[in-house]
Formats: C-alpha cells, sequence, structure tokens
C-alpha cells in the first residue's frame, strides 16, 4: 500500500544504549543524548513522518523498575489524549529490560489500534558502525505504516510481539528472537506481516495500570533449597514465578519443591512453573515431576516466556486476589503472550 501521506509518529524517550554517551568521569556508557541530537545521528530526513518528540526519562534500563512501566503507559495515555490523529508511537529502550517494559506495556494498553514500536540499538547512536539508526528508521516506518494495531519490538529487520520476545545476545545486532518459529514480521524493501489477526482498527483503547509489583521470578538449578520459597513469602510476595528445568519439571526427591509449592499456594501466594530454556513451552502434564508442581497447587505457563508470566502475574494481581479469577485471568490470552503465529501479508509503503 502506497502512500503520500504525511504520518505523524510520537517518539517518547526512555534512554537505554541508543542514547548513551560516555561519561567523562566514570568512563563508563551512559543515557545522554538528547532526542534531537539522537535524530541528527539519521542518515536522511523522514521526509514522509512527521515526528512529534518527548522525553520522558533517559535511564538505563538495567535500573528499570516496574513503577516506569506504569510511566511509560501513562506517557502513551497522554499522547492518545493530545493527539488522536497519531499513527504510531515509537519508544527507545535500553534492551536488558525491553522486553519485561514491552510486555508490561502489552497488558497495561490493550486494543491500541496503532502500533505501539519498542526499539533500540547495541551500540550507542553516538559511536561508529551503531545499529540505531538503522533500527530507528525501521521503528518508524512500522509505527507510521505498518498495518500492526499491538505493542511490538523492531530491531535488526524483524518485528517481534512483546510478549514473545527474548533478549538472547549481548554481543550481536540480533539481540532479540521471538520464541515463535518466527517473527510476526520482517523489515525488507517492504513491510512483510506474517501475523495479521492484530491489525490497525479504531477501537477505544484500554488503559489499565494496575500492578502488583510483589512478583518473584525464581531459577529452579540442582541443589535450590526449598526453604527459599518461604522466604519469599516470607518477605511479602504475593506471586511467584519458578523457572523449571526442560518443559517445567521441578525436584521432587532430593530438595522437593512440592511441599514448599503447596505451602506457598495454602498462605495465599499463587505459583507459576514456566521453562527455562530458551525455546518450547511448560507442559506440566507429561512427566511426574511437572505433576507434582500441578497437584501441589501451580499454575503452568504454558507458552508464556518467563519474563511474560512474570509481568503478566503482576498485572493479574494488580486486579484480583480471587484464585479462581486469577487462574482463569492467567490462562486467557489477551495480548498473544499465549498465541501461535499463522497467516500473511506482504504490502509496499
Amino acid at each position: 500500500m502506497k502512500t503520500d501521506k504525511v504520518a505523524k509518529v510520537c517518539l517518547l524517550a526512555t534512554g537505554g544504549t541508543i542514547s548513551s554517551i560516555t561519561d567523562p568521569v566514570t568512563k563508563g556508557l551512559r543515557p545522554g543524548l538528547s532526542l534531537d541530537m539522537l535524530l541528527g545521528t539519521l542518515p536522511r530526513e523522514l521526509g514522509s513522518i512527521d515526528v512529534i518528540q518527548r522525553e520522558l526519562f533517559l535511564l538505563d534500563s538495567a535500573n528499570a523498575q516496574p513503577h516506569h512501566w506504569q510511566d511509560i503507559a501513562g506517557a502513551i495515555k497522554t499522547i492518545y489524549d493530545e493527539m488522536p490523529d497519531i499513527e504510531g508511537i515509537v519508544i527507545t529502550h535500553g534492551t536488558d529490560t525491553m522486553v519485561y517494559s514491552a510486555s508490561a506495556v502489552s497488558f497495561m494498553v490493550q486494543d491500541f489500534g496503532k502500533p505501539i514500536v519498542f526499539t533500540g540499538s547495541q551500540i550507542p547512536a553516538s559511536m561508529p558502525w551503531s545499529d540505531a539508526p538503522r533500527n530507528l528508521l525501521d521503528a518508524m516506518r512500522v509505527a507510521a505504516f505498518g498495518d500492526i494495531g499491538e505493542t511490538c519490538i523492531v530491531f535488526n529487520g524483524e518485528i517481534h510481539r512483546a510478549t514473545r520476545t527474548r533478549k538472547l545476545r549481548v554481543n550481536s545486532y540480533d539481540a532479540f528472537d521471538s520464541m515463535d518459529p518466527i517473527p510476526i514480521g520482517v523489515l525488507t524493501r517492504d513491510i512483510v506481516l506474517y501475523e495479521t489477526r492484530r491489525r490497525r482498527h479504531n477501537l477505544v483503547p484500554k488503559f489499565d495500570t494496575r500492578l502488583d509489583s510483589r512478583v518473584f521470578l525464581l531459577k529452579v538449578f540442582p541443589g535450590l533449597p526449598p526453604g527459599i520459597l518461604s522466604r519469599i513469602v516470607d518477605m511479602g510476595y504475593h506471586g511467584i514465578v519458578i523457572e523449571g528445568f526442560g518443559l517445567g519439571n521441578i525436584p521432587t526427591v532430593e530438595n522437593s519443591l512440592t511441599g514448599a509449592i503447596r505451602q506457598a499456594v495454602n498462605q495465599g501466594c499463587f505459583v507459576v512453573v514456566s521453562s527455562q530454556c530458551a525455546f518450547g513451552q511448560a507442559d506440566l502434564s507429561l512427566y511426574e515431576v511437572g505433576r507434582a508442581a500441578l497437584e501441589a497447587g501451580a499454575m503452568s505457563a504454558h507458552v508464556m516466556t518467563s519474563e511474560a508470566a512474570m509481568v503478566k502475574l503482576a498485572w493479574v494481581l494488580g486486579h484480583t486476589r480471587d484464585p479462581d479469577i486469577v487462574h482463569e485471568m492467567m490462562s486467557k490470552d489477551y495480548v498473544g503472550e499465549l498465541s501461535a503465529l499463522g497467516g500473511s501479508n506482504v504490502y509496499e509503503i
């Protein structure tokens, strides 16, 4: 679909490597580039895109907290209220915790009907050979012209669903992978979409930033003492996502977690078991060591990544602590966190 229309896109800056400079005192990288300076690194004018600039904060994403997710969602609502004709929003963010923030925004801003695009870079825009210009241009392109109505991550020429993505590489430009077989789309000469169920629409968005940040993410390892779960509950946590082995398996003989899970659930703490494998899903029904977690009262994350499961549990517990409703909400697919890919669509801009 070719168009001569000038698209209005809002660029919302939150910091990250893409905006980093070398601190003259510590010699370490820290966010410091303004949006004007960041846009000045682009190789050409954005003739068909009118960029509205908003700076929210300059933060290394390693310092991001759950309240920052709420700040980003709140800023999106303000942008929507002030500029209802906006074509899309681009959010620059650090790669370390981008998946958490983008997943949180997916749950807190539903039915936006336009692309909410997170992007960043592996090398600061202020340095030679940076991937920032390409990623930023690609993100602008998707926000302006992509037929997408959801939150996504655009990086290294790929479009990923926020809740189905993980950062897998530290030094490569190809930092992120979709946990489905393929991304929801790629950027070539055209925008090629493989996932077409969440297109642009004119529904009224739902903004809901309620969140319970007292959710713990625990990785199982050989020798993990079961008592750690009771310590987590005693610290006031209302939910625990346990990264089990393989399909979500847990120890059930020596250092068995079964009793600890049951005790945590009986104390009103909600337990979800995910897989610590990069690809695949939690299936607690296959092995006895998985079934034991279910019988103790844990929920399965199914295809959800640990990051998405943690953020979703925090969002769900921000709404209710009723066990039946929590179980129902955790098993419901809200923003594609439990979805498989299907379909394809190719169009020109």
